[in-house]
């Protein structure tokens, strides 16, 4: 084989090897969705919207998702850090699937340490969110 080739089967034969490698793509959906469907190994990441912790305005999870389905939920704010301290930020709670199954995730607003809606800051202050994991 001449030598100028071989840089390229390298490629034709790695470039497919490591496509395998990455990470599957998360699935997003809002904290309204009701369900959503997902395969092991994907994230899913639950969207809350603008919040402001800083006055006590969040959601937090009122019923765990079965562990043998999905992994423990972890609160993250996805901004790109230019947000001026005391504002609000976008609330995402991000799960694993880690095994085939049904679960239900509850979740509660609370404002200013008072759980629930009474002002109608919300679509749903209870929300619950059925997950489906298939292998």
């Amino acid at each position: 084989m001449p030598s100028r080739l071989r840089p390229l089967v390298l490629v034709a034969v790695l470039v497919p090897a490591l496509a395998g490698c990455t990470a599957p793509e998360p699935v997003t959906v809002p904290y309204t969705a009701g369900e959503v469907t997902l395969d092991v190994g994907q994230t899913l990441v639950v969207d809350f919207g603008e919040v402001n912790p800083s006055i006590g305005d969040g959601w937090a999870v009122t019923t765990a998702p079965d562990d043998a389905v999905l992994g423990e939920g972890d609160a993250t704010y996805p901004d790109d850090g230019e947000s001026a301290p005391g504002s609000g930020a976008t609330l995402h709670y991000e799960f694993e699937a880690v095994g085939a199954g049904t679960t239900t995730i509850g979740f509660t607003y609370s404002y200013r340490g008072e759980e629930g809606d009474p002002e109608g800051r919300t679509e749903d202050p209870t929300p619950e969110l059925t997950v489906t994991v298939e292998d």
